[in-house]
C-alpha cells in the first residue's frame, strides 16, 4: 500500500470515528439527564458519554495532518517535507495532551492539561484562519481553494467544541450534588438546561464534518 492510500484510509477512518463517536456522546447524554435514572445509572450513562467523546478528541488533532500530506503527495499543496514534519509533530504533541489529559489519574494535573488543552485551540484557530483565508487571497501553498476552505471548518469545528466545553463547566458542578446527594430542586433543570445548550454546537459540529467530507469529494466547494 502506498503512503498516499494509506493517509487516505486513515482520513476517511478519522471522518467516520469522528462523527459516528459524536453522535453516541449525544444519545447518551439523553440518559445522563434523564431523571428517572438513579444517580449510579446516570453516572454510568456519563461514563460512557466521556468514553465516546474520546473520540472526535483523537481524530481532530489527525485530520489537519493526514489531509495535507496527502494534499502535498497530490501537488496540489506545496508543503515542504520540514514543514510537513512539523505539521506532524504538532499535531501528535496536541494528541498526546488530548490523551492524558482524558487518562490521567491526577486530579490536578489533569485539570491543568485540559486548561492547556482549552487554550491553545483559540490559537490553534488563529493560525489556521490565517492560513486558509491567505492561501485564498494568495495561493501560495494551498493551491486548491477546497483546502482552505476544509481548514475554515475546521476552525468552526473547533470553536464549537470550545462551546460545548463552556456549557459543560456549568453542567459538571449540577452533576456533582447529583451524585453526591446534595442535589437541589433546580439540579436536574441546571443540567438538561445545559446540556439542551450544547446542542446547536453539537449541530455545528455534525453540519461541518459533513461539509468537509463533501469538500473532500468535491461535491460542493
Amino acid at each position: 500500500m502506498s503512503v498516499y492510500l494509506f493517509l487516505k484510509l486513515l482520513h476517511v477512518l478519522l471522518f467516520a470515528f469522528w462523527l459516528g463517536t459524536d453522535m453516541g456522546t449525544y444519545y447518551s447524554s439523553k440518559f445522563v439527564v434523564n431523571p428517572k435514572l438513579t444517580p449510579g445509572q446516570r453516572t454510568t450513562a456519563l461514563n460512557i458519554l466521556l468514553g465516546c467523546d474520546l473520540g472526535p478528541r483523537i481524530a481532530m488533532p489527525l485530520v489537519t495532518p493526514t489531509g495535507l500530506h496527502m494534499a502535498s503527495l497530490m501537488g496540489i499543496a506545496k508543503i515542504g517535507s520540514s514543514g510537513l514534519v512539523g505539521i506532524w509533530i504538532i499535531s501528535i504533541l496536541w494528541l498526546i495532551l488530548v490523551l492524558a489529559a482524558h487518562f490521567s489519574k491526577n486530579e490536578p494535573l489533569k485539570k491543568n492539561l485540559k486548561n492547556i488543552d482549552f487554550w491553545i485551540r483559540p490559537i490553534l484557530v488563529i493560525g489556521i484562519g490565517a492560513v486558509a483565508i491567505y492561501n485564498l487571497i494568495y495561493p501560495t501553498h494551498l493551491i486548491a481553494p477546497f483546502l482552505n476552505y476544509k481548514l475554515l471548518v475546521l476552525c468552526g469545528l473547533i470553536l464549537c467544541g470550545l462551546g460545548i466545553r463552556q456549557q459543560l463547566a456549568k453542567f459538571t458542578p449540577a452533576f456533582i450534588d447529583l451524585v453526591s446527594g446534595n442535589e437541589t430542586p433546580d439540579t436536574n433543570a441546571i443540567m438538561k438546561k445545559r446540556m439542551d445548550n450544547c446542542m446547536p454546537y453539537v449541530y455545528g459540529i455534525w453540519t461541518g464534518t459533513i461539509a468537509c467530507a463533501a469538500l473532500g469529494l468535491h461535491l460542493i466547494g
